[in-house]
């Protein structure tokens, strides 16, 4: 069930891109509205066909009670589906419902809750929760959850997690570990520099390299300066290449 929710998730974000770049046709025929009664009858394929046109056409009170049902389907490959329509139309009243799924045993619904309670927001008591994904052991979800931390702007002041994050620099993951670079210097605490630092002499390649560069310069800070002139040296040209160009831009 979760492979088959992560191939109708792909398919169906491949499907909603192309349909936003292609205009409608103006005599195109509007989707038939249907009951919930009705939704519940249909196999998931169908269901998962329904969400998506409610995305795209005006909506009725009926589908406010088809989207509350899907979210609570048992079937995930719904559920994500269901996410994806409460992200796109930014359903704010379907935050609670996101939230829960967070503890999802479904890697694409984590995924996706995480997407929901990144682009609506919501108070502080859910923070907890979306520290303890930047452990998950899926790397989409990880790096969700260090995006989605910097949402919280009271936790900038009161750092309750910056030891959590700046612990993580051991990441593998070069997706995740440009997010914590960046949450590092959105907290703006210098206990963090030294530590990015010494990463950036223990880069596994160049292009991680550059973005502990891109970071560090971000922080403007005397120490960062000095290193990116040593990085103008470097053996690597693109190394070269973005120390110079870091140094225009930042000092």
């Amino acid at each position: 069930m979760k492979i088959r929710a992560a191939i109708v998730f792909c398919l169906l974000t491949q499907f909603l891109t192309t349909s936003c770049k292609t205009p409608q046709h103006p005599d195109a025929a509007e989707p038939e509205k249907i009951a919930l009664d009705t939704f519940n009858t249909l196999d998931w394929q169908r269901q998962a066909e329904y969400l998506e046109t409610i995305t795209r056409k005006n909506r009725v009170r009926e589908d406010n009670e088809i989207i509350a049902a899907a979210i609570t389907d048992d079937d995930s490959a719904v559920i994500v589906v269901a996410l994806d329509t409460i992200l796109r139309l930014e359903l704010d009243d379907f935050l609670p419902q996101a939230i829960g799924l967070l503890n999802s045993e479904d890697v694409i619904t984590r995924w996706k809750a995480l997407l929901v309670v990144e682009s609506l927001n919501s108070d502080d008591a859910v923070l907890p929760s979306v520290v303890k994904l930047t452990g998950d052991k899926e790397w989409l979800v990880r790096e969700a959850a260090y995006r989605t931390l910097r949402r919280f702007k009271a936790e900038r002041k009161a750092k309750n997690y910056f030891y959590t994050v700046l612990f993580h620099l051991n990441e593998k993951n070069p997706q995740v570990v440009a997010e914590i670079y960046r949450t590092l210097v959105w907290y703006d605490d210098e206990t963090a520099w030294p530590y990015m630092m010494k990463r950036s002499y223990h880069c596994k390649s160049a292009s991680e390299l550059i973005l502990v560069m891109r970071e560090l310069a971000r922080t403007k800070t005397r120490e960062a300066q000095v290193r990116l002139k040593t990085l103008t040296r470097s053996q690597s040209v693109i190394v070269r290449q973005e120390a110079n160009e870091l140094l225009r831009e930042y000092f």
